[in-house]
């Protein structure tokens, strides 16, 4: 009996600590989590922690987790090596464990250190190993986003606009309908960045958009940052009409980067002040002023990657003032740093150079070693070459020869293909021409022929209803027949070309976009901007772009079975409209080019533009459209 007892006092002492040191590890865990973005060395210390009670526990679900933190915390310090090898680390932990969250994560922040190296082959299936785990589980809907945009900052940095803004919007997709704010806030931001050299409008839209969900969930470090860019977009492109509102964005995020304490965007909110009055104000004192309360910040240790930057703005506007001493300080200062950091990078290409002078030195004593047996062999070289000079000529005789008669061969196959490719041009845009009178006259015998009829019965139905019979069976009818008359008119609209040739191209696609609402039990979602750019497409052209959405807007009524459509139309050096809907997409490998899809594709290739068609099942379906500017004049 007393054996018993021992054993279960032993046991539960036992298991009590076992609890404890758990309860430790998860409190530890949570701090990590709380500290890491502002401070990742206090973040290490609880992690440090964490590794060492857990190395009693040995609980393979906890390595993988505490070797993640650690990874991340390295990453936020730039310590990217480092950072790798926790980051593996967890990657070996999370598969023994089978924790999904952690691997696929762990494989996307893997691919974010080789895509800052350059390495993008591997950064992209780092990305891909991530987005396998993850993009069929809603749980990890975050990392998927977050994925779908790191794979689109890729194209992004490879001038893929169209790959990139594929992604995006899938990440957006995701974010929109899992309401997943904070990550599609950030999302809208890069959308927005891809915009922000050369489209203000598509910039400012979308960087609005992820202020409001800042705002909405009371994210004051990316309230700041976005109203900073909005800022500093307004002076990109010289909209002085917004310069009031550039200085009202930034009044507000140095007011709440106060209010917060974050030093980061406080000293981003002063540097973007300075330049404010620099550019925007030409007042020079007050762009001194902020400049200065900027350095202040350095001065009392803080560091940024802006320093130089800030030197550089702190020379200039010295000198503006007059102040050529200072003027003159700041700009050794800044030639300082960019001299030591030259340096650094100087004695790291040395240190190579030096490593790459030795091996070219023991290889050349090897050359020297095998330079007389090379000798030896000399003569018999010479005999061969001698040979071979003779018959290279001929070669090049018989290779200038056949290549010529390839050429000629080439241009004639390319100015048949020309000339069939124009013939088909001229076939498909004679198709279409005699599609649009068909559509017509179907238009007229609709409305005038059956149209006519099914008023003239109902109005003779409703007389004998009211004067004889006054049955509410009929009476049905007559409101059943009055639907079908009313439905057969807007398909006559539908139909008609005069409809297209009256209103303006923005005029048309609104109305049509109001039709289908009208039979949609979902939400089709309109934007189009800039509105006169797309009022200046007109004739065939007009006619052609208006059918292209009008057949893919119908194919996603009859088969998609979705419940948002997206139609967004944007100008940046091309027309591009995007229409994508959360439907139950298809193989487009293997779907059946009918009538609907062949003329979607030969009414852009008329207007010389490209058509990509992006589904999968399951997972909705996306048309990208680019028009260039000179195919809708």
């Amino acid at each position: 009996m007393r054996v018993y007892l021992f054993f279960l006092v032993l046991f539960t002492a036992i298991f009590s600590y076992s609890q404890d040191v758990e309860s430790q590890i998860e409190k530890n865990y949570q701090e990590y989590r709380r500290l890491v973005d502002a401070n990742p060395d206090s973040a290490l210390i609880y992690l440090s922690e964490s590794k060492k009670l857990n190395e009693k526990n040995n609980d393979l679900d906890w390595s993988a987790r505490i070797y993640y933190g650690i990874g991340y915390s390295y990453f936020v310090k730039q310590k990217y090596i480092v950072a790798l090898e926790n980051f593996n680390q967890a990657v070996g932990f999370a598969k023994q464990s089978s924790n999904s969250n952690i691997l696929s994560k762990s494989y996307n922040q893997i691919g974010l250190i080789y895509s800052f190296q350059n390495d993008y082959k591997k950064a992209l299936n780092y990305f891909h190993s991530s987005l396998n785990i993850s993009e069929n589980r809603e749980e990890l809907s975050d990392n998927t986003m977050s994925v779908l945009s790191n794979i689109a900052d890729l194209y992004i940095l490879q001038q893929d606009t169209i790959s990139a803004l594929r992604y995006y919007h899938q990440a957006v997709k995701i974010g929109e309908r899992e309401d997943k704010k904070a990550i599609l806030a950030g999302v809208l931001n890069n959308i927005a960045v891809s915009y922000m050299d050369n489209n203000k409008d598509s910039t400012e839209f979308y960087l609005k958009k992820a202020l409001q969900i800042y705002k909405e969930t009371n994210n004051s470090y990316g309230q700041i940052m976005t109203q900073n860019n909005l800022a500093t977009t307004y002076m990109n492109f010289t909209s002085v009409e917004d310069y009031p509102q550039s200085l009202r964005y930034l009044n507000e995020s140095l007011r709440l980067s106060q209010a917060t304490k974050n030093i980061d965007a406080e000293f981003f909110t002063y540097y973007y002040l300075g330049n404010y009055f620099e550019e925007a104000e030409r007042d020079n004192v007050n762009a001194k002023n902020y400049y200065e309360k900027a350095f202040d910040m350095l001065k009392r240790g803080y560091k940024n990657d802006y320093t130089i930057e800030l030197y550089k703005s702190l020379s200039r506007v010295y000198l503006k003032l007059g102040d050529y001493k200072n003027a003159y300080e700041f700009q050794k200062i800044q030639h300082e740093l960019q001299d030591s950091i030259f340096s650094v990078q100087k004695n790291k290409q040395f240190h190579e150079t030096q490593t790459k002078f030795d091996v070219e030195r023991k290889n050349t004593q090897i050359q020297l070693l095998n330079k007389e047996t090379q000798i030896e062999k000399g003569h018999k070289r010479l005999i061969l070459i001698g040979s071979i000079l003779l018959i290279i000529p001929l070669l090049l005789l018989a290779v200038f020869y056949r290549t010529r008669m390839r050429y000629q061969q080439t241009i004639s196959e390319q100015d048949k293909l020309l000339f069939e490719k124009e013939k088909e041009t001229i076939k498909a845009k004679n198709l279409i021409e005699g599609q649009n009178m068909e559509r017509s006259r179907i238009a007229k015998e609709l409305h005038d022929g059956v149209g006519g009829r099914l008023s003239a019965i109902k109005i003779k139905m409703d007389q004998l209803n009211t004067t004889t019979i006054q049955d509410s069976e009929l009476d049905y009818c007559i409101k059943q027949l009055q639907d079908t008359a009313r439905e057969i008119r807007v398909i006559s609209h539908e139909l008609n070309e005069n409809k297209i040739n009256e209103l303006n191209f923005v005029h048309l696609v609104t109305h049509l976009i109001d039709d289908y609402k009208f039979y949609f039990n979902g939400e089709i979602h309109f934007n189009i901007f800039p509105e006169d750019k797309y009022e200046k497409i007109t004739g065939v052209n007009k006619h052609y772009l208006y059918r292209v959405i009008q057949e893919i807007l119908s194919n996603c009524l009859k088969y998609a079975e979705a419940e948002n459509i997206y139609v967004d139309c944007t100008f940046d050096e091309v027309y591009r409209i995007i229409i994508d809907d959360d439907g139950k997409g298809f193989d487009v490998a293997n779907v059946k080019k009918g009538m609907g899809m062949d003329n979607i594709r030969k009414r852009v290739e008329t207007l010389q533009g490209k058509l990509h068609v992006d589904s999968q099942i399951g997972r909705g379906a996306t048309f990208i459209m680019e028009i260039p500017e000179n195919g809708t004049e």
